[in-house]
Protein backbone atom coordinates (compact mmCIF):
# COMPACT_ATOMS: atom_id res chain seq x y z
CA UNK A 1 0.00 0.00 0.00
CA UNK A 2 1.52 3.53 -0.90
CA UNK A 3 0.81 5.95 1.93
CA UNK A 4 1.78 9.06 2.13
CA UNK A 5 4.13 9.48 5.47
CA UNK A 6 4.65 13.35 5.78
CA UNK A 7 1.82 15.62 5.82
CA UNK A 8 2.45 19.47 4.56
CA UNK A 9 -0.63 21.74 6.07
CA UNK A 10 0.12 25.12 6.09
CA UNK A 11 -4.07 25.78 6.46
CA UNK A 12 -4.63 26.75 10.15
CA UNK A 13 -1.24 28.79 10.24
CA UNK A 14 -2.15 30.90 7.14
CA UNK A 15 -6.08 31.36 8.31
CA UNK A 16 -4.38 32.08 12.30
CA UNK A 17 -1.77 34.91 10.90
CA UNK A 18 -4.45 35.91 7.63
CA UNK A 19 -2.38 35.07 5.16
CA UNK A 20 -3.08 33.33 1.90
CA UNK A 21 -1.10 31.07 0.10
CA UNK A 22 -0.50 33.62 -2.87
CA UNK A 23 0.47 36.12 -0.29
CA UNK A 24 3.10 33.54 1.35
CA UNK A 25 4.31 33.08 -2.15
CA UNK A 26 5.27 36.08 -3.24
CA UNK A 27 6.52 37.50 0.33
CA UNK A 28 8.87 33.99 0.25
CA UNK A 29 9.43 34.04 -3.42
CA UNK A 30 8.76 30.67 -3.22
CA UNK A 31 6.81 29.61 -6.88
CA UNK A 32 3.16 29.12 -6.06
CA UNK A 33 3.00 25.75 -7.71
CA UNK A 34 5.93 24.61 -5.27
CA UNK A 35 3.42 25.23 -2.13
CA UNK A 36 0.47 24.09 -3.65
CA UNK A 37 2.13 20.78 -5.04
CA UNK A 38 3.47 20.68 -1.06
CA UNK A 39 0.28 21.22 0.11
CA UNK A 40 -1.49 18.46 -2.18
CA UNK A 41 1.20 15.69 -1.50
CA UNK A 42 2.58 16.05 -5.60
CA UNK A 43 6.43 17.34 -4.06
CA UNK A 44 9.14 14.84 -4.26
CA UNK A 45 11.24 16.64 -2.74
CA UNK A 46 11.40 19.64 -0.45
CA UNK A 47 14.93 21.61 0.18
CA UNK A 48 15.57 22.86 3.35
CA UNK A 49 15.88 26.82 2.09
CA UNK A 50 11.79 26.59 1.00
CA UNK A 51 11.18 25.32 4.63
CA UNK A 52 13.36 27.93 6.27
CA UNK A 53 11.81 31.03 3.76
CA UNK A 54 8.37 29.62 5.32
CA UNK A 55 9.13 29.34 8.72
CA UNK A 56 10.72 33.15 9.20
CA UNK A 57 7.66 34.74 7.31
CA UNK A 58 5.28 32.54 9.33
CA UNK A 59 7.21 33.45 12.46
CA UNK A 60 6.66 29.41 13.28
CA UNK A 61 8.61 26.02 13.19
CA UNK A 62 8.22 23.35 11.42
CA UNK A 63 6.22 21.36 13.62
CA UNK A 64 3.44 23.81 12.90
CA UNK A 65 2.76 22.53 9.56
CA UNK A 66 4.92 19.44 9.03
CA UNK A 67 3.49 15.87 10.44
CA UNK A 68 4.65 12.95 10.44
CA UNK A 69 2.12 9.72 9.99
CA UNK A 70 3.21 6.25 11.90
CA UNK A 71 0.82 3.27 11.66
CA UNK A 72 -2.23 5.56 11.04
CA UNK A 73 -1.59 8.02 13.37
CA UNK A 74 -0.38 11.43 13.15
CA UNK A 75 2.83 12.08 15.20
CA UNK A 76 2.79 15.59 16.50
CA UNK A 77 5.83 16.75 18.45
CA UNK A 78 3.95 19.90 20.54
CA UNK A 79 2.81 18.13 23.44
CA UNK A 80 3.98 14.89 22.29
CA UNK A 81 0.57 13.54 21.55
CA UNK A 82 -0.36 11.91 18.39
CA UNK A 83 -3.88 12.40 17.21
Amino acid sequence: MNTQMIEFNLEAILAKRGISKYRLAKDTNIAHTTIWKLETGRAQRVGFDVLEKICIRLDCDLTDFLFIHREGKTAKKKGGAAK
